[in-house]
């Protein structure tokens, strides 16, 4: 996570910390174990579906082919300059407010967490419609409740009623929406990242105390982890959510 107000040196420092912590993604010991799980069930959906040509926009360091069958034929899309910090190459460079894409050439687009970091996001969502075939479906997740991520090109948060309207606009029937999280988890991993801060700023003044500081702020994070787990299924505050998954079909 970074700050929207850190220093490059900051960011820098902080992204080699988060790095060496990514051996733990997707278990309790990471920091950011509450949001990233979320994101992880929403690719997950995709598990089992029909084959086809499948457009996977903003794909960075993703892999889709081992939740898809075997027919499925994906491309990833990425925009040239975000995606110069990912390790992983597109199969094509490309704007996701035009994409380098047939009408109605598309089975799928997937459209993980993207259209956030996108001014123009409205004009993606209707290229989505525009590539798909008719009765295609998009895989849509954004956020709602999370820090600003990717600065300087993080503009919006979505809320569930101004996503179906969006969706609707643009001429998609939703057939599933799920929103991510509750009030008590949400608010415990925003503490986490909250701490994960105060560490990159410490690193980015005087790096030893910067790494003397982590050691308790991880002791934190884990326990904020484990007090979330009794509440990771309950539902009793959809106002106070991660985000949203979507998947919606193309209206003929």
């Amino acid at each position: 996570m970074e700050s929207g107000s850190s220093s490059p040196e900051e960011a820098t420092r902080a992204a080699v910390w988060l790095r060496r912590l990514r051996v733990l993604k997707g278990t309790p010991f990471h920091p950011q174990w509450l949001s990233d799980r979320f994101h992880a069930l929403s690719r997950k959906a995709l598990k089992g579906k029909d084959a086809g040509w499948i457009l996977d926009v903003g794909s960075g360091d993703s892999d889709l082919s081992s939740l898809l069958g075997p027919g499925a034929r994906i491309i990833r899309l990425d925009y040239p300059d975000t995606n110069a910090r990912y390790q992983v190459r597109p199969d094509v460079y490309g704007d996701a407010r035009a994409l380098p894409v047939p009408d109605s050439s598309m089975n799928k687009v997937v459209l993980l967490e993207v259209i956030e970091h996108i001014f123009e996001y409205a004009r993606v969502i209707r290229e989505c419609r525009r590539v798909l075939v008719p009765g295609g479906r998009l895989y849509l997740s954004v956020p709602f409740i999370y820090p600003v991520h990717d600065a300087p090109n993080d503009y919006h948060r979505f809320t569930v009623h101004g996503l179906k309207a969006e969706l609707s606009q643009a001429g998609f029937e939703i057939e599933y929406l799920n929103s991510h999280g509750n009030s008590v988890i949400v608010a415990l991993q925003m503490m986490n990242l909250s701490l994960l801060e105060l560490v990159a700023r410490a690193l980015g003044r005087q790096y030893l105390i910067g790494l003397v500081l982590a050691i308790p702020v991880y002791a934190a994070c884990l326990v904020n982890n484990i007090l979330a787990m009794p509440f990771l299924a309950l539902r009793f505050n959809d106002a106070a959510v991660f985000g949203h998954f979507v998947i919606a079909r193309r209206e003929s």
